[in-house]
C-alpha cells in the first residue's frame, strides 16, 4: 500500500476539468466518414454521452446493430478520438491551472473517469498537468464501474477523507456507492435536483473545501 495523509480530491474529467464535446464530435464524424459508415453525431448527442461507460454509450449510439458490431464501431470512434484529441484538446475551465496549482499544495489530486485508455493521458500531457495529479484511473484501464475505480484509488493510496468532484447525477450516485463526499460541478453538463454540495465555477472549489473542513 502507498501511504497518504492529506485529504484527497478525485475529479471527473468531462464537464468538470475539460469541455471536449466539440472535438469529440468532429473526431467521431471523421471516423465514420473514413470507414464509410452512415452514423453521424451532433453536439447534443455527444453531450448526452458524457459520463457514460463505453457499454452504455454503445447501447445507445449503435442500438440498431448487435452489441458486438457496436463494439467494433465504437473502437473505431475511440481510436480516432484519442488520436484527434492529442492536437485538438478541447477547452479548460476559467482559471483552471491556477486552481489546480493551489489545490495541489494542500491536497492529493486524482482523476477517475469513465473514459477509455489514453483519454486522461491526452488531457494531462497536452496541458502539462501531470505535475498536479498523483494518479488517475478510467474505465478503459479496468473495465469497471466508476465507483469501483474510486474504491481502487482509495485502497491503493489508503485514502480516508475523500471528495469526488463531478458534474452529473451519475457521478453523485457513483460517489455514494463508493462512500465518498460529492461536490457537484454545476457549470458542467448535468443537472442534479437533490441537494448536495456544489460549485458554480472551479474557482469556488478551494474555498468550499476549506469551509466544509472547518464546519
Amino acid at each position: 500500500m502507498i501511504e497518504t495523509k492529506r485529504l484527497a480530491l478525485i475529479f471527473d474529467l468531462d464537464g468538470t476539468l475539460r469541455d471536449a464535446i466539440e472535438p469529440i464530435k468532429d473526431a467521431w464524424n471523421l471516423a465514420m466518414e473514413e470507414h464509410n459508415l452512415s452514423y453521424r453525431f451532433d453536439y447534443p448527442t455527444i453531450k448526452s454521452f458524457m459520463g457514460l461507460t463505453p457499454k452504455e454509450t454503445i447501447d445507445i449510439a449503435f442500438k440498431d446493430v448487435s452489441f458486438e458490431k457496436g463494439e467494433e464501431y465504437f473502437k473505431i470512434l475511440i481510436n480516432k478520438e484519442i488520436e484527434y484529441l492529442k492536437t485538438h484538446p478541447g477547452k479548460l475551465y476559467e482559471n483552471e491551472e491556477s486552481v489546480l496549482k493551489e489545490l495541489n499544495k494542500k491536497y492529493d489530486l486524482f482523476i477517475v473517469s469513465n473514459s477509455d485508455k489514453g483519454y486522461i493521458e491526452n488531457y494531462l500531457n497536452y496541458f502539462n498537468f501531470n505535475k498536479y495529479f498523483k494518479d488517475h484511473l478510467c474505465a478503459g484501464d479496468t473495465k469497471l464501474e466508476k465507483y469501483q475505480n474510486i474504491l481502487l484509488v482509495k485502497e491503493k493510496y489508503r485514502l480516508n477523507e475523500v471528495f469526488y468532484i463531478g458534474d452529473t447525477l451519475k457521478d453523485k450516485i457513483e460517489s455514494e456507492k463508493a462512500n465518498v463526499n460529492f461536490i457537484h460541478a454545476k457549470y458542467g453538463f448535468g443537472n442534479i435536483n437533490s441537494q448536495c454540495l456544489s460549485i458554480n465555477s472551479l474557482d469556488e472549489l478551494p474555498h468550499l473545501i476549506e469551509k466544509v473542513r472547518k464546519s
